[in-house]
């Protein structure tokens, strides 16, 4: 299953244990990030595109959002206008494999936490999540 019905045992987890919002077109990609982030006691809801994800969005709880900047269908910055436009402030890691400057520069001007260019280290990652939940935390969603 690619996301989880808020009924299932992983989202109740999810209420307990700080959340990533895993969104990337590439399966292993999303599987592997789900590995790692549940070894370390993180909750991990996956989602196969942008659409997917916002249309989950109004039965989710806050957390970070790690984020693929190109996707086939909604990439990752129409991703990040879309929360924008709906008063969503979670905070984004973005992710690419082929990043260029100019949309670095978008994503970051726009509020992103970091963005990491795929492969990225664990230790980037996780340093980046962290962030990522201090600003929740900071806003008084988490």
């Amino acid at each position: 299953m690619l996301h989880e019905p808020l009924g299932s045992r992983d989202s109740q987890r999810a209420r307990a244990a700080p959340v990533v919002y895993v969104i990337d077109d590439e399966p292993h990609l999303r599987e592997s990030s789900c590995f790692l982030l549940r070894s370390l006691d993180l909750a991990c809801i996956q989602f196969p595109d942008g659409r997917a994800f916002l249309d989950a969005l109004h039965g989710l709880q806050p957390g970070c959002i790690l984020l693929d900047a190109r996707m086939r269908s909604v990439g990752g910055l129409e991703v990040q206008d879309e929360l924008g436009r709906r008063g969503v402030d979670w905070p984004i890691v973005f992710m690419s494999g082929y990043h260029d400057i100019p949309t670095v520069a978008e994503a970051m001007k726009n509020g992103a936490v970091e963005f990491l260019e795929k492969p990225f280290a664990e230790e980037e990652l996780l340093a980046a999540l962290h962030r990522g939940f201090v600003k929740l935390r900071k806003k008084g969603l988490n």
